[in-house]
């Protein structure tokens, strides 16, 4: 098992199937159950939605340091063409993680990017992207 995944030629993260004991699953996002995070997949698949971009892909592992804590997930998805993936890292102690987005192996916390307008959305994915969208 490789220890990390490769987004781009420079930046590499953590695979999410290190600390796996529960589960582990590889392919297509419409399988998954977000949990806690289904409200952050929601508004983040409608922000990249407006640039054409979609989530299709996810590597996704459940865990559980001790039967005295709850089961906790952790994932890295990514968009159809690997421009963009979101990375959600959950530590081994509890209340420890990060919350990611990686936009052309830019890195940018989940909660800044919900916090910008949308034309400074589309500034950052056009900066990455000049020619992918050029007719928005």
């Amino acid at each position: 098992m490789n220890k990390f995944i490769q987004i781009t030629p420079k930046v590499k993260v953590k695979s999410p199937f290190i600390l796996s004991n529960i589960e582990k699953y590889e392919g297509d996002i419409c399988n998954i159950n977000f949990h806690h995070q289904e409200k952050n997949y929601k508004l983040l698949s409608d922000s990249l939605e407006k640039f054409n971009l979609y989530f299709n892909y996810i590597w996704y592992a459940k865990f559980q340091t001790d039967s005295k804590h709850p089961i906790r997930a952790h994932f890295l998805a990514r968009t159809e063409n690997s421009e963009i993936f979101w990375r959600k890292y959950e530590a081994e102690t509890q209340g420890s993680g990060q919350n990611f987005l990686y936009i052309n192996g830019k890195k940018f916390k989940l909660t800044d990017w919900f916090l910008f307008s949308e034309d400074k959305q589309k500034e950052i994915i056009l900066q990455e992207f000049p020619n992918l969208f050029s007719h928005n």
